[in-house]
């Protein structure tokens, strides 16, 4: 691919509106952006090719589609029997691959709750993988290699640190539900600097401490998996939570006389609510109802897809329990959930069909918000100049027709 290029007739999704426009890319950064749809004012000279033919930028035709910044799935655990936790390179890249399929551009590792020392060992491995990656990657994109899959951009911890009560799919025999200071530090030198996120129990006893040094380091502190009272659930906010980990799922439920944690989460406006909309974990109405309550820049879509999704349907065994997969459902043997099959063009799809949100806000949801919380919103997650050109084209039906990752075709 050229360094340089342009995407013509096009509608721009941008955070509040869908335009006509085009847009300029050099270098695999967004150099321009055009409204009117045509390639006049907005773009410099240079770009028609009169001074210098060879530097011409390849023109790319979207067909009167959509152009979309790509999709950030911040929480993921898996796809095609592959799962982050494998400690495989070649799960990795599968996982990657399979994302970038879907229009995801970004991603982050999720983990599950396993042996502490397995899952020490499961955080080393993607912590060494991220250094890694991170290098190919740059590598990659400056000497012109075909990018094989989304970018990742981290570890989301989900897991060990949880209420049993509220535990979901998570086997109760790993939960650590005492947090102490040495677990603590012990997770950040495993983890290091690829540690994203941090889901816990905020009424679990040593959490405040917990949430006071994971924010400062700048890491995201989030609520999962919760039995939390009101007042617990804003401490824990009042802390620097700013994060409902798939919001209603594996949270004390909502009641008139009892808000607990749901009542927290939706009413405070310093937390993003995770949404798993896919039509089984969240009803339709419930997708609407937090869209008005929290407003488009405050939901996150995930797609919480675990190794089962996008496989066939049976009978399989993960991390000591059986998981059982029907009609893409995935639910342990007594008929909990245990994550899903979604993906996150799929999540973007319900959210406007069965939410009736507006396309440009299901977008929103799925990635400048994504990009906000991990703090990348200045790189990533709009169509604006000077930011990373991870952009994908869609039709009306949001089916995906091409993906580009730093203006690289995948």
């Amino acid at each position: 691919m050229k360094k340089s290029c342009i995407f013509t007739n096009v509608k721009l999704v941008l955070p509040e509106k869908i335009v006509p426009g085009c847009v300029l890319v050099e270098n695999g950064i967004i150099a321009a952006v055009e409204e009117s749809g045509s390639l006049s004012s907005a773009f410099p000279q240079s770009w028609s090719g009169k001074n210098n033919p060879e530097e011409k930028p390849e023109v790319i035709d979207g067909g009167g589609n959509y152009l979309s910044p790509g999709f950030i799935d911040i929480h993921n655990h898996g796809r095609l029997g592959c799962d982050t936790m494998d400690r495989k390179a070649s799960s990795m890249e599968t996982i990657a691959r399979n994302q970038a399929e879907h229009g995801v551009t970004g991603f982050l590792a999720g983990t599950s709750s396993i042996p502490w020392d397995n899952y020490l060992d499961v955080l080393g491995f993607l912590a060494e993988y991220y250094k890694a990656e991170t290098e190919r990657f740059g590598r990659d994109i400056s000497g012109g290699a075909v990018i094989k899959g989304a970018q990742y951009l981290g570890i989301y911890s989900e897991g060990v640190f949880f209420s049993k009560e509220k535990r979901g799919a998570h086997n109760p025999k790993f939960l650590r539900t005492a947090l102490t200071i040495d677990d603590l530090h012990t997770l950040f030198d495993k983890a290091g600097l690829a540690l994203r996120v941090i889901a816990l129990s905020p009424e679990l006893r040593g959490a405040d401490e917990w949430i006071r040094f994971i924010t400062g380091k700048g890491i995201v502190a989030a609520a999962a998996h919760s039995n939390a009272d009101y007042g617990q659930a804003l401490a824990g906010i009042n802390l620097g939570i700013t994060l409902a980990t798939h919001t209603f799922n594996g949270m004390r439920s909502l009641s008139h006389q009892d808000p607990g944690i749901l009542g927290a989460v939706l009413d405070d406006s310093r937390v993003y609510c995770e949404l798993i909309a896919d039509g089984i974990h969240l009803s339709p109405i419930i997708l609407s109802i937090v869209y008005k309550v929290k407003g488009p820049e405050k939901i996150i879509l995930v797609s919480d897809s675990v190794a089962a999704g996008g496989i066939p349907d049976g009978r399989y065994e993960h991390e000591g329990l059986i998981v059982v997969v029907k009609e893409g459902i995935i639910r342990l043997e007594d008929g909990r959930l245990a994550g899903s099959s979604l993906s996150l063009d799929n999540a973007v799809k319900n959210t406007v069909k069965l939410g009736k949100v507006p396309l440009c806000h299901a977008v929103l949801a799925a990635s400048l918000n994504p990009a906000k919380i991990l703090g990348l919103d200045g790189q990533k997650g709009s169509i604006a100049p000077g930011k990373d050109a991870d952009l994908i084209i869609f039709n009306e039906n949001i089916d995906i027709l091409r993906v580009f990752i730093r203006g690289h075709h995948f």
